[in-house]
C-alpha cells in the first residue's frame, strides 16, 4: 500500500528566497521561545514550590499574535 508520494517542486528564485526567509523566522521564533522557557526554568528551580510560575507552550502560544504584530 502506497501512503506517500514524493513530488519535486521547482520554485523560482523569488519563491526560494521567500522560503528561506520564512524558515529563518520560524527558527528564530522557536529558539527565542526555547531560551525563554530555559531561563524561566533556571529562575524557578531556586524558588519554593508554591511560588513557582512556569512558562508553558500554551502561554507562549497565546502571546504569539502579539509578537506577530510587533515583528
Amino acid at each position: 500500500m502506497k501512503l506517500t508520494q514524493k513530488i519535486r517542486i521547482n520554485p523560482s528564485k523569488e519563491q526560494e528566497h521567500l522560503q528561506w526567509i520564512l524558515s529563518e523566522k520560524c527558527r528564530l521564533l522557536y529558539n527565542f521561545a526555547l531560551a525563554e522557557r530555559i531561563e524561566n526554568y533556571q529562575q524557578n528551580k531556586r524558588t519554593s514550590m508554591e511560588k513557582r510560575h512556569y512558562i508553558t507552550y500554551s502561554s507562549q502560544s497565546r502571546a504569539l499574535p502579539i509578537l506577530k504584530e510587533k515583528y
